[in-house]
């Protein structure tokens, strides 16, 4: 492929799309250091951050500080050349052992985190649930996958608060009602017994299960049918009047 092309569909607005074999696990958001293979020329060194990786493929940003080195890089080699870009990329490589250098901010600024998580897969948004922090974790609640809320909830910093508005979310998928009501300490909750008994996403099944963990004064309210399913009222008013 041309030289010139990659940069003007892809290196010149911040990043890169390539066949690159991949060996071992790369965690998201990872800097490493790409390295483009030319025809006839040295190899480019490139400074990015990991937005997606495949077996056969990875998709990166171009970190701001790399920017500017990689415009000058590329004109240096084209120099003489037809407009069309005669150079070819060879190919890429990662360099996985040599550690990035510390990244400074940029007027451009990094890829908000928003942005990253909408180009991750969702196995990537799995491993992000499982060990990102805060804002990471709202971000991923609103994802519809129930295998990502749940893992969400199975990530050990994840705290009562964010459980309980997962829990009254709407956008509360089966599979996360079902990891919430089953969990060790979320699931025995009155907050969140609540909080599921109330949201029409929860199956009926965990639903009727919670009810027998609320607080008397909210029991007694559910038993009044205020804003809950007939089937759910019937289980409340039959652990009040047995």
């Amino acid at each position: 492929m041309g030289l010139l092309r990659d940069y003007d569909t892809q290196l010149q607005v911040g990043g890169l799309f390539a066949q690159v074999e991949v060996t071992g696990e790369l965690p998201p958001f990872a800097e490493i250091a790409l390295v483009l293979l030319i025809d006839g020329a040295e190899p480019i060194n490139v400074r990015t951050r990991l937005t997606v990786a495949t077996p056969g493929s990875v998709c990166v940003e171009l970190l701001p500080e790399a920017q500017g080195p990689l415009a000058t890089a590329i004109a240096q080699l084209l120099q003489g050349e037809a407009p069309s870009g005669s150079a070819e990329r060879r190919g890429v490589r990662l360099l996985t052992d040599e550690p990035a250098r510390p990244v400074r901010a940029a007027h451009s600024g990094p890829m908000p985190l928003d942005r990253k998580i909408a180009a991750m897969s969702t196995s990537e948004k799995v491993q992000l649930a499982l060990h990102g922090e805060r804002e990471a974790r709202s971000l991923l609640c609103r994802e519809r996958a129930g295998v990502i809320q749940a893992s969400v909830v199975r990530n050990p910093k994840v705290s009562l608060d964010e459980v309980t508005a997962l829990a009254r979310s709407p956008q509360l998928a089966p599979d996360a009602a079902e990891m919430i009501a089953n969990h060790v300490t979320f699931g025995v909750s009155s907050q969140i017994a609540l909080a599921l008994v109330r949201n029409p996403r929860t199956p009926i099944p965990i639903a009727v299960e919670m009810v027998k963990k609320l607080q008397p004064n909210d029991l007694r309210a559910v038993a009044k049918g205020l804003g809950v399913r007939a089937q759910i009222t019937q289980a409340a008013r039959k652990i009040l009047f047995e």
